[in-house]
């Protein structure tokens, strides 16, 4: 941390679009209130994030170095007494947490996005057509309020969850569980084909797009993904993803970045702030509106 900053940025990831979206939001917002912001994030999907409190570490450093304040994605803490109580202010972005004390959380209505994410398949499918929900991890709060809301909202739509399985971090191992988990219901009801499938994440959304394509299903299942990734358009133009949800990532970061800086200045924030979500389909994902929109995920 040789350069010093005014304040610090503790993501969840630096891989993913998403995060990369989020650190160009708050990095705008700095700079157009002319001040230095430090941003960093553990790796991506590193098992040891957790079970050595990487990222409380990295918060720690930062602290050091004298940052004023933090805005933090918050992941889970082990082993050590919460919530852990830090000396500056701070902000959440994309969950809340029971681990720290926060000012504010500013997020996507997960459980609301999630909803929305099993309404596009709404007098698309019949009722009792069969649904996969490939869940991230059980320890993220964003994705399991996501999983929640799909799953609430599909059984009031009358559709069956027929696979519910947990396919975890990282690229190639979720594609290997993806392959497993739908291979046992193909096994266990090989005259009932799934009729749709539901992921929370970019990179759980690659999985399944890959296992449908190993696992050579026909009729292929509709696509419901989370958050977007450019290469998306494509897939959803062609029909290979039926629907995709994506959040405002680069608005999150700049609220973030705006609401510390208010908090700092003596100003009542709220609670919480909720950032409106965009639903992709075929028909609008080239619309001028929507593209203009996404060219957070092109930086």
């Amino acid at each position: 941390m040789a350069q010093a900053a005014d304040y610090g940025a503790v993501l969840a990831g630096a891989q993913s679009e998403f995060w990369r979206a989020m650190e160009a939001g708050i990095e705008q917002a700095a700079s157009d209130r002319r001040v230095q912001v430090m941003v960093r994030s553990p790796m991506d999907d590193d098992p040891r994030t957790m079970s050595d409190n990487l990222q409380l570490k990295l918060v720690q450093r930062m602290i050091d170095a004298g940052v004023k304040s933090i805005i933090l994605a918050p992941i889970p803490v082990t082993g050590i007494a919460t919530p852990v109580v830090l000396p500056v202010p701070v902000v959440f972005v994309d969950r809340p947490s029971k681990d720290y004390r926060g000012l504010s959380t500013i997020s996507t209505d997960n459980y609301e996005a999630g909803r929305t994410a099993a309404r596009t398949l709404q007098g698309v499918l019949p009722r009792g057509a069969k649904i996969a929900v490939l869940r991230l991890a059980p320890d993220v709060v964003s994705t399991s309020a996501r999983e929640k809301g799909f799953v609430d909202a599909a059984k009031q739509l009358g559709f069956e969850i027929a696979v519910d399985a947990y396919i975890g971090h990282g690229i190639h191992e979720p594609e290997l569980a993806a392959v497993d988990a739908i291979k046992a219901y193909q096994e266990r009801v090989p005259a009932q084909p799934l009729d749709a499938i539901f992921t929370p994440t970019d990179f759980t959304t690659l999985a399944a797009l890959r296992a449908v394509d190993t696992l050579s299903m026909m009729p292929r299942p509709k696509l419901v993904g989370f958050d977007y990734r450019p290469a998306f358009k494509q897939y959803l133009q062609s029909g290979v993803l039926h629907a995709v949800i994506a959040q405002d990532a680069y608005q999150m970061g700049y609220v973030g970045m705006q609401t510390l800086l208010k908090a700092e200045a003596g100003e009542r924030v709220p609670p919480s702030i909720s950032i409106d979500v965009l639903v992709l389909t075929a028909a609008n994902v080239g619309d001028p509106s929507i593209e203009k929109k996404l060219r957070q995920y092109q930086r």
